[in-house]
């Protein structure tokens, strides 16, 4: 008498209805009425791109001086409670 095991079939698939989670395929998630059997292309096309696709075009130009100014840290204006602030916070600090 051969029994029935729970280990996933290679090769098939089943989706999720409510979220869209794949599982590989077995009876007992199959019974289930919130599991659909799908394709691989369906489970998974980012493994079936089509080989004349192509990808977007960049819509951003960037040039060196916009790379530049991203990189360097906007100064912050000192008001009288971030100086009160900075000199609390360093109270009992030595001074170097």
């Amino acid at each position: 008498m051969a029994t029935k095991t729970n280990l996933v079939e290679p090769g098939r698939w089943l989706r999720n209805t409510k979220d869209g989670t794949i599982y590989g395929y077995c009876d007992l998630l199959a019974a289930n009425p919130l599991t659909e059997e799908v394709s691989e292309e369906v489970a998974f096309p980012e493994r079936h791109i089509p080989a004349g696709q192509k990808g977007r075009k960049s819509v951003v130009t960037l040039t060196e001086e916009d790379i530049a100014a991203e990189d360097k840290p906007e100064a912050k204006p000192k008001t009288r409670a971030r100086v009160a602030l900075e000199a609390d916070a360093s109270k009992g600090l030595d001074k170097k």
